[in-house]
């Protein structure tokens, strides 16, 4: 058993691109590459975890169908244990078609299948036993998960000494008041809770980012880790530290696909190796420096040697001069 267990979101993805513009209703546009990949974001963070040579759990719900056998494959070769993959005998292995547009940014159509089946019984208490970090990801598309129950599992990891960690999925449509009947349970039980502004802004109403985390703070979180996409992370703590860590500039942005979910892995191996918080969100920069530079969620996640080679070379951005 590791002592770091990911629970929460597994898909499928076909990655398709470059394309900016979607077809009319009866139209056709090309484009110029296809990739099949593992992805969700648990497993996103798994293997991102894996590549940089950490060993973790997974708890996750797939189908008995041939995705579900292509990411146990995919798992299994990455050499992440499968007894906590869930095989779900009637609904279908998640999905995404993931467009990639030229800038590297990407939108997204979902399936989620056995993911809106995932559960709080699916982690009985002796998967949580001995466990160092217990991170939950993917909040927002788990339906028998969200809310309650999710703020159940994290206290019962708190319980048995673990540090948790929570991140989320954007989905629009969600008004404030159903992001927060949705996390705020779960809030007081996050050591580290981990959105992207999209999603700390669509929980608080607010929009400014120092704003954002104060209230996110407010709200129960011990510390609030707000990635900011190309402008870095923004990291605060309940006892009134803060810095923005800017992202390391690339020259060009292939895929951003999973950029998010490798800053997780970045910032979970970072502490994992017993790194100070700001010190791990460096470390989570420098990991999504280097995944958005391929295509796919993890094919460009570095190894920690490499990371930390990257670092010691002194890229620009590295030293966080606003610590309050």
């Amino acid at each position: 058993m590791s002592e770091i267990l990911i629970i929460g979101v597994s898909t499928v993805d076909l990655i398709g691109g470059p394309l900016d513009e979607y077809p009319e209703p009866g139209g056709l546009r090309t484009f110029e590459q296809l990739t099949l990949a593992p992805g969700g974001c648990a497993v996103n963070v798994a293997l991102g975890l894996a590549r940089l040579g950490l060993k973790c759990d997974l708890i996750t719900r797939i189908g008995a169908d041939p995705l579900g056998a292509y990411l146990k494959e995919e798992l299994q070769r990455h050499l992440i244990s499968d007894r906590g993959l869930i095989v779900d005998q009637t609904a279908p292995t998640p999905f995404s078609f993931v467009v990639v547009h030229r800038d590297g940014q990407r939108s997204f159509l979902h399936c989620p299948g056995a993911n809106s089946r995932l559960n709080r019984e699916d982690v009985p208490r002796e998967q949580l036993i001995g466990r160092r970090f217990v991170m939950l990801s993917g909040a927002m598309i788990m339906e028998r998960l969200d809310g309650e129950p999710c703020a159940s599992l994290l206290r019962a990891a708190r319980r048995q000494g673990a540090v948790t960690l929570l991140d989320t999925v954007f989905v629009e449509g969600f008004d404030t008041a159903a992001w927060q009947a949705r996390l705020l349970p779960c809030l007081e039980q996050i050591d580290y809770f981990a959105p992207s502004l999209p999603e700390a802004r669509a929980l608080t109403g607010l929009d400014e980012p120092g704003r954002v985390v104060d209230r996110l703070l407010k709200f129960g979180a011990r510390n609030v880790v707000l990635k900011l996409d190309a402008e870095g992370a923004l990291l605060a703590t309940k006892g009134g530290r803060r810095a923005h860590l800017p992202a390391y500039p690339v020259e060009q942005v292939v895929d951003s696909t999973g950029a998010g979910d490798s800053f997780c892995a970045g910032f979970l191996a970072g502490l994992a190796t017993g790194r100070p918080p700001f010190e791990a969100a460096r470390l989570g920069n420098a990991v999504a420096h280097h995944c958005i530079q391929a295509r796919g969620a993890t094919a460009g996640v570095p190894t920690l040697a490499l990371a930390d080679a990257f670092l010691e070379r002194g890229a620009s951005g590295t030293v966080p001069t606003d610590v309050t």
